[in-house]
């Protein structure tokens, strides 16, 4: 009875069926297979990769519903279905999908393998901050944290040498109006993982928390008067010791911290590596850089601007998120965005997505950041044309062994080219966009300018550029303020420029998954083997 019903739905599945109706007949579809996945046959896998592989109803709005629920019938009979040859044929389907569609038909290709479940003993997450916070002077502070030279403010944060082979004290500080409980769950999060990372197969430096009378927050009764301005006026606060390679990024581009291509490539795919193995174990990073979709809006959204991949949003300021990473040559950093993250859920693949999206940006990020002032605009206010400080072949190899890396960590194989990457056309589409500056403005709206105060307002304005004697003059809240503050991907409110880097972040995290879910049955999937 249910093999009937799912070839009745399969075969209604023809190019002229309407839109809503194809999207309830494979919404039923998927709900019979998903239960007796031992109903398919090639029949039934064909009509459904044949809706996708063709991107029928690309023109619709809501079509990443249809080709989601066409992607979740194809994974329940990848995954389930015991006949081992038709499991392996709907797997080679998916993946040939997910390697060759585009936009939203592609990425939910590959959401049908970031969706898939695997065992795993998820870990703690860190206990709650319980409010205690003792105090502690700053003299008393620096004594304790047997610092030996003078602190130097890096952010809102003071660097120190301290006692030991190659060790810094940092003492980071809230921010005004900020809560404590982040600092407290960065500090847990590095008491959790001290160990661990002992035990990583590639160096992995995790910082050592400092307490005061038991506790990771406390509050400095002595703020330093050369200290930041923007400081928690209650002082709290956390410390920590770390190797002094902690604030050594893989693509700064100051003068005389620049990193050569070796190094570059050891750090990206140490990291790579780090942030897989973690995640693989439901622990997820969840910011390795900031991405935003627009800044400038980020108070009054409910989103905070930031950047959802999926819904392929223009990137703001994309070179300016790359700045200080939060990875470098010790490992990962900025512990408060750990999370444990179950696997199986569309947060999840999201979230591995986002590492691969990160990645690949800084990647792209090193290639400027050798000549930082070939940036923006000319003197006619045309695009700057940097792509000459590219180099496709190591781009390509970064790309790839960043990949392996991040596959390795977090499957605990070798990566077996199960699905082609295509990295040349990628890395290809990567130079051409984000070697051109062709997009650089967005637009301070006027409800944006009503939220600042005055002088917040035209401090903004200044920030981006904007000259002192215009600042002066200009009116808040008259007329929208359009500003150079890219290079973006993409203009201001509409879709990103490089739709290939979210088709690309897509497929390795459906691989990443699918690689580790499915096992066995996953190694007998290979593109075009059907």
């Amino acid at each position: 009875m249910k093999k009937a019903e799912a070839t009745a739905y399969a075969r209604g599945l023809i190019p002229e069926r309407e839109f809503c109706a194809a999207y309830m007949d494979l919404r039923n579809l998927r709900g019979i297979l998903q239960k007796s996945p031992d109903c398919a046959d090639y029949e039934i896998i064909k009509a459904v990769w044949d809706v996708i592989i063709e991107q029928r109803y690309s023109d619709q709005t809501m079509s990443r519903l249809l080709y989601r629920e066409c992607s979740k019938s194809l994974a329940a009979v990848g995954a389930s279905c015991t006949d081992s040859e038709l499991s392996s044929q709907a797997l080679s389907l998916q993946v040939q999908a997910a390697s060759t569609c585009s936009e939203h038909a592609s990425i939910e290709a590959s959401g049908g393998l970031g969706v898939l479940p695997f065992e795993l003993v998820l870990p703690d997450s860190p206990a709650k901050f319980s409010g205690r916070s003792p105090s502690i002077s700053w003299n008393e502070l620096l004594k304790a944290g047997e610092v030996t030279g003078e602190p130097v403010f890096s952010g809102r944060s003071a660097v120190i040498q301290s006692a030991g082979d190659n060790q810094i004290f940092t003492i980071k500080i809230a921010r005004a109006g900020e809560l404590p409980a982040g600092l407290h769950l960065e500090g847990k999060w590095m008491e959790k993982l001290f160990d661990d990372a002992q035990s990583c197969s590639v160096r992995f430096d995790c910082p050592r928390p400092f307490s005061v009378s038991g506790q990771i927050v406390f509050k400095i009764t002595d703020l330093p008067e050369d200290g930041p301005v923007n400081l928690h006026k209650e002082g709290y606060a956390m410390a920590y010791h770390a190797h002094s390679d902690y604030f050594v990024y893989p693509n700064d581009d100051r003068e005389g911290r620049r990193t050569g291509p070796q190094d570059f490539l050891e750090i990206m795919s140490r990291n790579s590596y780090i942030m897989g193995w973690l995640a693989g174990r439901g622990i997820v990073h969840d910011a390795p850089i900031p991405l935003f979709h627009n800044r400038v809006q980020a108070i009054r959204r409910t989103d905070e601007g930031v950047y959802q991949w999926h819904r392929f949003g223009r990137l703001d300021r994309w070179l300016e998120s790359c700045r200080f990473p939060n990875f470098g040559l010790s490992g990962l950093r900025d512990f408060e965005h750990l999370q444990v993250m179950k696997p199986g859920s569309d947060k999840f693949y999201r979230a591995v997505g986002s590492h691969f999206m990160s990645i690949l940006l800084v990647i792209g990020s090193w290639f400027r950041a050798q000549n930082p002032e070939l940036c923006g605009l000319d003197e006619n206010d045309e695009p700057v044309d940097a792509r000459a400080l590219f180099d496709p072949e190591f781009f390509e190899k970064a790309v790839m062994s960043c990949f392996g890396e991040y596959y390795r960590g977090f499957t605990g194989i070798e990566f077996q080219h199960e699905i082609d990457l295509h990295p040349a056309k990628l890395v290809k589409c990567m130079i051409d966009e984000m070697g051109v500056d062709q997009h650089m403005f967005e637009v301070m709206r006027v409800v944006d300018q009503d939220i600042l105060e005055d002088q917040e307002f035209r401090d903004y304005l200044l920030k981006y550029g904007m000259a002192p004697e215009k600042v002066v003059i200009i009116t808040k809240g008259e007329a929208d303020i359009p500003l150079v503050t890219g290079p973006h991907l993409g203009d201001f409110n509409g879709a990103i420029s490089l739709p290939e880097i979210i088709e690309w972040s897509a497929m390795a995290a459906g691989c990443c998954i699918a690689a580790k879910s499915l096992g066995g049955r996953w190694g007998g999937a290979r593109l075009g083997v059907v």
